[in-house]
């Protein structure tokens, strides 16, 4: 989903069916979630509060990694830990729509997630102002994430199990203080217009919880205290 569309622009997120949905050959209701999610999404809380936490620490868009384990054989993707990681300064840019990973600093956290014994499984940022959905960019990042880290040996048409989370925070609108949390992927989807083309679109993934055991020794915990985890630019 790219085209002459402003890079702000928010989208949201298609639904997948519920995982013990029973269609009703009976129900004359119809235009429903047609399509069962590729896989499942399970998140230790941990992970969950480390970037929410992260997000509360700056009023500008924080940035990180997402790290765990895919596992093949029950198609669960298991979310164990959140890595925050620097921003990259962008002259001009407030970061209050827009942040980029610095590329030293995602270098550095991908070794630190490495050493932890985790993978890579996804990434996460805020919107602090505004509603969590995916802007065009962030659909454009998402896609290009689940290219970089598709699988060995995966075929083109296999929907790789990697997630972005949208963390939002201080939206003013909203009654309630309490963060939403946005789990999404793309998936390519042909579309006619003139020529068929293929265009990504995002779909929510609903996860559940699941509590495991400390992912990181001692040692590996230490060394994120002194991890720089953001960086607004100033005004």
């Amino acid at each position: 989903m790219t085209g002459n569309l402003d890079p702000h622009t928010m989208v949201q997120c298609a639904a997948y069916r519920p995982k013990d949905y029973v269609e009703d050959p009976n129900s004359r209701s119809r235009g429903g979630p047609t399509l069962d999610p590729p896989f499942q999404v399970v998140v230790h809380p941990d992970a969950v509060f480390v970037a929410d936490l992260h997000a509360h620490l700056a009023t500008c868009e924080i940035i990180g990694f997402l790290g765990g384990k895919w596992d093949e054989a029950s198609k669960t993707l298991y979310i164990q830990a959140a890595f925050p990681c620097r921003s990259l300064e962008i002259e001009g840019d407030d970061g209050s729509t827009d942040v980029e990973m610095d590329p030293g600093s995602e270098i550095e956290l991908r070794g630190i997630i490495e050493n932890a014994q985790l993978e890579v499984v996804g990434w996460y940022h805020s919107h602090p102002a505004f509603a969590p959905d995916p802007s065009v960019r962030d659909i454009e990042n998402q896609t290009s994430y689940q290219q970089l880290f598709q699988r060995p040996n995966a075929s083109k048409e296999t929907l790789e199990p990697f997630v972005g989370l949208i963390v939002g925070t201080y939206d003013t609108r909203r009654s309630t203080p309490v963060s939403l949390f946005r789990y999404f992927h793309t998936r390519g989807e042909k579309v006619s217009g003139g020529a068929l083309r293929e265009i990504y679109m995002p779909y929510e993934l609903l996860p559940g919880r699941r509590h495991f055991r400390s992912v990181l020794r001692d040692e590996e915990r230490e060394k994120t205290r002194f991890f720089p985890i953001h960086s607004c630019p100033r005004t």
